[in-house]
């Protein structure tokens, strides 16, 4: 059933031998609120760990919580201190080179469950849990940790809630070393900040506590403050005033969604449509690696698809612009009904494709194996 909502605008952007599909240009140009000596407003009424998002009538959501960070595992005994397992530790991540950064949930003992005495956290410290499935796996997996807290998992349409909230505060609109921020949304020169993404360190990293060392981790001379070498800014600032780290960057991150392989959207380059597993751009122009690769010629089809479904509000913003890109298949014609989960964001070895609005759409819901792909779990206010 279609959303019917209303737009600043509608694009059809019709795909050759594809059905057409619009394009609702949703923008709520949302400020930060701030108080009469310009303190930011922030009001949370929600579980530890987690922070207050405003509601989008385009997606359907009304005011929620989530995770500010990715979700940790604790100590049943310890359960504000996230766990950071040593390289021996059977619980640490790693490509069997060298450590990932990250909590491996499918070694032996390690899965966060209460018999094991550990639990899912929200939490500044402690290694962002990966090697977990979205669904099955007898139940050690993200939907069923949210669950079991009386959490969900994080559905796309509250994923686009915040991508689309945070893209229009120019709080987050800086350099690519995460300074020069408060530019005017796509501005030239300037990206929506796309956290850790690259090889500097080559691992996955904990947060601040401290919201002001936004660039905590990438930074070669360890302060933490934006600018110096290697720098890249972790967070993204709501239009609430509320601060959420690693929304891109860092590690992928499992929402609620799915699509049949035959469903996802096409691509061309050069003018000539693109066929098997690829990345593309959401728009023509310059990309930020210096050369443009495929670029998306349609939405996708089926009900869980479309413009608003993976990309910003400005139909011409690209990788350059620090939104990120879409990994997808791409036939002329297919037919195969394999499910694909979502998931988004990016991850620390991925480079300026990562964005608040990456999008891969080639992980089967049910992969435990996937050594760089975490979650977060939303809740109600309290």
């Amino acid at each position: 059933m279609k959303k019917t909502v209303f737009i600043l605008a509608v694009i059809f952007l019709t795909a050759a031998g594809c059905a057409s599909s619009s394009q609702t240009f949703y923008n709520p140009s949302p400020s930060v609120q701030k108080n009469a000596s310009g303190t930011p407003v922030v009001n949370n009424n929600c579980p530890p760990g987690f922070i207050e998002v405003p509601g989008n009538a385009l997606y359907h959501t009304t005011d929620f919580c989530v995770m500010k960070y990715d979700a940790k595992v604790a100590l049943l005994a310890n359960p504000t201190v996230g766990l950071q397992p040593s390289s021996s530790d059977p619980c640490a991540g790693t490509d069997g080179y060298h450590t990932n950064g990250t909590y491996k949930n499918s070694g032996p003992g390690c899965a966060a469950t209460v018999q094991n005495g550990k639990e899912i956290i929200s939490s500044p410290s402690g290694y962002p849990v990966t090697y977990i499935p979205e669904t099955g796996n007898g139940g050690d997996n993200a939907k069923t940790y949210c669950q079991q807290k009386g959490w969900h998992l994080l559905t796309n349409d509250e994923w686009m809630t915040v991508a689309r909230n945070v893209e229009q505060v120019a709080a987050n609109w800086c350099s690519p070393d995460g300074t020069g921020c408060g530019a005017t949304p796509g501005a030239f020169g300037k990206i929506l900040a796309n956290g850790h993404s690259h090889t500097w360190p080559d691992a996955a990293l904990t947060a601040s506590a401290n919201d002001a060392l936004a660039c905590f981790g990438t930074v070669t001379d360890g302060s933490g403050a934006c600018g110096g070498l290697n720098s890249q800014k972790r967070t993204l600032t709501l239009s609430n005033g509320q601060v959420i780290w690693d929304f891109a960057g860092n590690v992928w991150q499992w929402v609620d969604g799915s699509v049949l392989r035959k469903d996802e959207p096409k691509s061309k380059t050069n003018g000539k449509l693109d066929a098997g597993w690829l990345s593309s751009e959401f728009a023509a122009g310059p990309a930020a690696s210096g050369v443009l690769p495929s670029v998306i010629i349609d939405n996708g089809q089926g009900q869980s698809l479309g413009y608003d479904s993976f990309r910003p509000s400005n139909p011409a913003w690209n990788s350059s612009n620090g939104v990120g890109r879409i990994f997808h298949y791409s036939a002329a014609w297919d037919s195969n009904t394999t499910v694909y989960g979502f998931i988004r964001g990016g991850q620390y070895n991925h480079g300026a494709v990562d964005g608040a609005f990456s999008m891969h759409l080639t992980p089967v819901p049910n992969k435990t194996n996937i050594n760089d792909t975490g979650f977060r779990c939303t809740a109600s206010p309290q």
